[in-house]
């Protein structure tokens, strides 16, 4: 099969590679879109240690089942299907609970050891997937995994009916975050950035407000639009301490705060303690959720989230470190890029 593989830091070649072996317990998917990740350019420039090359990444996953393992019963070849790219031991706790993505042996499909979705074709294990509705594109489910974190995020925490969310950048996961924290019934969502392209963009996603943070002093906005309460959610989707620490003061008394972004592992970050102390604040840290991908799937088929607008660039295969540098490119904008690996025969 053809694959882009990951052969040096800044570096990807398309060639001829074996098909993957499946278990008993696996299926192989035919790759119909891969999304392409923000993560997968830090690996693959060498931002961020994950792996070392030769590798195949890719971990936004959506297809169509080509052969099912010995005890799959659940699957048969023809399926669409995404993938869930958490893989843990199965017997920790974590495990156990359905939390795999925080099993302390967990290894991720696109990640060493296990290849990922920049490849014709990619195993997964059975357990891991969840049907495409018919309504909902190749294209739309291929993106579906960067949706995933910020809409679990809210759904194990919520959003009160009518509160006022406020959203730390306006890239993917910020734009999901909006979107999600409407579908649940924010009443004011405010989305906060430096871009004023990016901002006017997050207003079509179902944004109220947008604050230019470059030009707007955004508490005095913030407390503003709340009388002076301050946001009762604000979801940090930027990464940068400045925004991280914001996040504190933006907050209402009694509020709460997702910690999504990542800042750099550089990056020293002084919490104020006695502010989240004093303000009785809850703070939360979001990564993976496989409880939420069936429900989302399913607000994605009713129109409650928009996936298909957030697609904006999509690349053949061999045209991976095009889509690689379009997303590195701060002046193009892109929201979501796609790699179709076996072209687009749909």
């Amino acid at each position: 099969m053809k694959a882009a593989v990951w052969t040096d830091y800044g570096k990807m070649e398309v060639m001829e590679v074996p098909m993957p072996e499946i278990s008993d317990d696996e299926v192989l998917i035919k790759v119909m879109a891969a999304g392409v990740c923000i993560t997968d350019l830090h690996v693959y420039t060498g931002q961020f240690a994950y792996g070392k090359p030769p590798h195949i990444l890719g971990h936004e996953i959506a297809g169509q089942i080509e052969a099912v393992g010995a005890n799959v019963t659940d699957y048969q070849p023809g399926d669409r299907v995404v993938a869930e790219t958490s893989i843990g031991c199965g017997k920790c706790a974590m495990c156990k609970s359905g939390n795999r993505h925080l099993c302390a042996d967990m290894t991720e499909i696109g990640f060493t050891p296990n290849n990922g979705a920049y490849a014709q074709y990619v195993k997964a294990p059975a357990a891991n997937l969840f049907r495409i509705p018919d309504n909902v594109s190749y294209e739309e489910a291929g993106i579906i995994e960067s949706v995933v974190c910020p809409s679990g995020a809210l759904m194990r925490w919520g959003v009160k009916f009518g509160e006022t969310v406020l959203v730390y950048g306006v890239g993917p996961a910020g734009l999901a975050f909006i979107q999600t924290a409407k579908a649940m019934g924010a009443g004011k969502v405010i989305a906060a950035a430096r871009n004023q392209q990016r901002l006017e963009r997050a207003l079509h996603f179902g944004a109220d407000l947008i604050i230019n943070t470059s030009t707007e002093d955004l508490l005095a906005r913030v407390l503003e639009e709340t009388n002076g309460q301050g946001a009762g959610l604000v979801c940090e989707a930027a990464g940068a301490p400045a925004t991280i620490l914001q996040s504190f003061d933006a907050a209402a008394r009694g509020g709460r705060v997702i910690l999504y972004g990542i800042p750099g592992d550089k990056d020293e970050i002084l919490m104020p303690t006695s502010k989240i102390i004093t303000k009785q604040l809850e703070i939360y840290g979001a990564v993976g959720n496989p409880f939420v991908w069936e429900p989302l799937l399913q607000m994605v088929s009713a129109g409650r989230i928009n996936l298909r607008d957030m697609v904006t660039h999509t690349f053949p295969l061999d045209d991976i470190e095009s889509a690689f540098r379009l997303i590195a490119d701060k002046k193009e904008n892109p929201i979501k890029a796609v790699v179709y690996p076996n072209g687009k025969t749909w």
